[in-house]
């Protein structure tokens, strides 16, 4: 359908801060290019704990650029140097009255990522209603780089249930008064959904490519794990779709669409994104559902169809008829991949 780019999510930002809060942000993101190596080089030579000691403190430099590098600096210590001693003190610092060093430290965690600071997810949570729009803007982008990167679960299946979890909140961030954490939580919740939606169609496309039964009882386990999760957290998410602005509306329907293996549960919400008033928003509710209907063909071949998949026919040929109406002028592709759905959910249902 015909597509059109839209810049009113931006349209709530002062002209003139429009600039710094750019540079602000964009700072951000390429702060590993601007470490300042003679700094890093002097503090190899001082003891672990009294060089995140340091480091940490200097946060409340006044000088940007600094700052940046300095939470590179930290975001960079291996695995060794970066201790559990050195997680706690950003964690302390994440609630220091000082804004810059709260922000400091949600800027190392960030770039840290993974595993190894997820136990800073339930603060870097509560510092997405921080007062200061930079504190909440580091906090949404160090929370979409640590559930996506962490790598310590190998199925994958709760790395999807993480990400919807926090999905949750940072949709929440999508509506924040200040630009820069409206760009965060979104390249956050384009990260997380990225993510999830590979996991889920690797699991689906298991259950067809192996004939070991104990891999296929895993997959299949783990897609059941994932649905009964996540099919709370839905409704959170799915409050979005109310908002003014179509980016959120079309990012709530993107993280919809990337976590929902429970088919029941997510297609009301595609089936009202599908009759958006806006184009844009209705184009990603039919891409979301494109991918749906894509893993229910896939798991129909593996002859792993679940109830919630057969009580979404009566949404999905609701759905087609949507898609089917020339005036919608969706793509041939999604009116097809919807209709090979039904079909092979019918089939099976009739080979029950």
């Amino acid at each position: 359908m015909a597509k059109h780019i839209y810049l009113n999510f931006w349209a709530r930002v002062p002209n003139r801060l429009l600039a710094h809060r750019l540079a602000v942000t964009v700072l951000t993101f390429v702060s590993p290019l601007v470490v300042s190596s003679i700094s890093y080089k002097t503090l190899a030579q001082t003891p672990n704990g009294q060089k995140v000691d340091q480091l940490i403190q200097s946060f409340s430099n006044e000088d940007l650029l600094e700052q940046l590098n300095t939470a590179t600096t930290l975001g960079n210590l291996n695995n060794r140097e970066f201790s559990s001693e050195t997680l706690e003190k950003l964690k302390l610092a994440l609630v220091n009255p000082d804004w810059r060093v709260r922000s400091g430290a949600a800027l190392v965690l960030s770039q840290k990522g993974g595993v190894i600071v997820k136990d800073a997810l339930p603060t870097l949570v509560k510092n997405l209603k921080d007062e200061n729009w930079f504190v909440r803007s580091s906090a949404a982008r160090a929370i979409g780089n640590i559930v996506a990167e962490d790598i310590g679960d190998p199925n994958g299946a709760n790395t999807v249930i993480e990400s919807a979890k926090f999905s949750s909140y940072l949709v929440d961030a999508l509506q924040d008064a200040d630009f820069s954490v409206r760009f965060s939580a979104a390249t956050a919740l384009v990260k997380l959904n990225t993510k999830s939606s590979f996991i889920v169609s690797r699991l689906i496309s298991n259950l067809s490519n192996t004939d070991d039964p104990q891999t296929r009882l895993t997959n299949a386990e783990n897609l059941n794990t994932i649905s009964s999760e996540v099919a709370p957290i839905l409704p959170n998410i799915g409050k979005a779709l109310q908002h003014g602005e179509p980016s959120v509306r079309g990012l709530a329907l993107e993280t919809i669409g990337s976590i929902g293996t429970d088919t029941s549960a997510v297609m009301p919400y595609l089936s009202q994104g599908l009759q958006d008033r806006d184009s844009t928003v209705r184009s990603k509710a039919a891409r979301a559902i494109l991918k749906i209907v894509t893993n229910l063909q896939e798991k129909a071949r593996a002859n792993f169809v679940t109830t919630s998949d057969f009580n979404a026919i009566d949404d999905l040929q609701n759905i087609q008829v949507i898609l089917q109406n020339p005036s919608n002028h969706f793509y041939n592709n999604e009116k097809e991949s919807v209709s090979l759905a039904i079909n092979a959910l019918q089939a099976a249902r009739r080979n029950r």
